[in-house]
C-alpha cells in the first residue's frame, strides 16, 4: 500500500469508566457502578494496550460511566440517559454537554482525516485517497437474563459495506492466527448495524469510513 495512502486509523473506547461527575456520585448505588452496567469490565486495559501497540492518529476514551450518559448512543435515542439521571434536568444538561464534547472531537478529526489535499481531485484520485479506520473497544457480560453468551471476541459492521468486510475479516484472521482455539463471531452478540458511534459516523462520511466495533468477554477479566 502507497504510504501516502495508508488509512489513519482511530481507537475509542466509549464505555471505559464507572466514574461519575462529583455532584452526581450518589445518584448511583455504588454496587451497580461496579457492575457491568455501569461500564464495559476490562475494555479500558485493552483499550491502552493498543493505543501503545499500534499508535493510532487519533484515540478517545470515556470518562464517565454511560449511566450518567452513554457515549454510544445517540441522544435522541431513549437509553442514552440511565433511569438513574433520566429525570434530573441539571445532570442531563451536563451529560448532553460532555457527550457533544466527546463526538464532536472524534467528527472533527475524521472530517479533517478524510479532507481531500485539493478540491480539484478526480473521482479515481478521490476513491484512492486515504479512508479512516476506527476500533471501537467495548467488553460485554458472559451472561445476560440467564441467557449464556457463546462467544469470546465479537466483530461488529455493517456487511453491506465492502470495506468493513473486508477489514472484519482481516481481525478475525488475525485473531485466529494468535489462538487457534479461540470462538470469534461477526455481529454478536449485538449487530454492527444498531445505534452507535459507528452507525453515525458512517452516515455522516460515507465509504472512506470503516467503522468496526470489537466486543471482548469480560469472562476474561472477572
Amino acid at each position: 500500500m502507497n504510504e501516502k495512502n495508508k488509512p489513519v486509523l482511530i481507537l475509542t473506547c466509549e464505555h471505559a469508566s464507572n466514574k461519575l461527575p462529583a455532584s452526581f456520585k450518589r445518584a448511583v448505588p455504588a454496587r451497580v457502578l461496579k457492575t457491568h452496567r455501569a461500564y464495559d469490565i476490562g475494555a479500558v486495559q485493552v483499550f491502552r494496550k493498543l493505543v501503545k501497540f499500534a499508535k493510532p492518529e487519533f484515540y478517545s476514551e470515556g470518562k464517565f460511566s454511560r449511566l450518567f450518559i452513554d457515549l454510544n448512543r445517540t441522544i435522541t435515542n431513549k437509553s442514552a440517559f440511565s433511569d438513574y439521571l433520566r429525570d434530573n434536568t441539571k445532570a442531563k444538561a451536563q451529560a448532553t454537554a460532555y457527550w457533544t464534547e466527546y463526538r464532536t472531537a472524534i467528527e472533527k478529526f475524521v472530517e479533517s482525516a478524510l479532507k481531500p489535499s485539493s478540491p480539484n481531485l478526480s473521482k479515481q484520485a478521490a476513491k484512492a485517497a486515504p479512508s479512516v479506520v476506527h476500533l471501537g473497544i467495548h467488553s460485554f457480560t458472559p451472561e445476560l437474563n440467564g441467557k449464556v453468551r457463546n462467544t469470546a471476541i465479537g466483530i461488529l459492521y455493517d456487511p453491506r459495506r465492502p470495506q468493513e468486510r473486508a477489514y472484519a475479516n482481516v481481525i478475525k484472521a488475525e485473531i485466529k492466527r494468535l489462538y487457534p482455539a479461540m470462538k470469534v463471531r461477526f455481529n454478536y452478540p449485538y449487530k454492527g448495524t444498531t445505534d452507535g458511534l459507528t452507525t453515525t459516523l458512517r452516515k455522516k462520511f460515507g465509504p472512506r469510513y470503516v467503522g468496526i466495533e470489537i466486543e471482548i468477554n469480560q469472562k476474561f477479566f472477572l
